[in-house]
């Protein structure tokens, strides 16, 4: 037996995740948030897994006799020496 098309948004509203739907012959095409589980029965409407923001990411800037070094792993360099800044990287 096939799994329901949503099955996985279902689980995770379920599991009280928060869904989202958009009307998919909509001329405006919006994700909204679930108001209803009835909605998963609606033809032509699509749903997915609200998105968690990305934690941002940075490349961290390390100062020395040698000159600058830059990681994006590391907050302390291979000797212990704190960073002197940091660049936040784009997606």
């Amino acid at each position: 037996m096939k799994p329901h098309k949503w099955y996985n948004e279902i689980v995770a509203w379920a599991s009280g995740a928060e869904i989202e739907y958009a009307v998919a012959n909509s001329l405006n095409y919006e994700w909204h948030p679930l108001d209803s589980v009835d909605r998963f029965e609606h033809r032509n409407t699509n749903f997915r897994i609200k998105p968690q923001p990305k934690e941002p990411q940075y490349l961290y800037v390390y100062g020395d006799e040698g000159g600058l070094n830059f990681s994006q792993w590391h907050t302390k360099f291979s000797n212990s020496t704190p960073y002197i800044g940091k660049i936040k990287l784009e997606d």
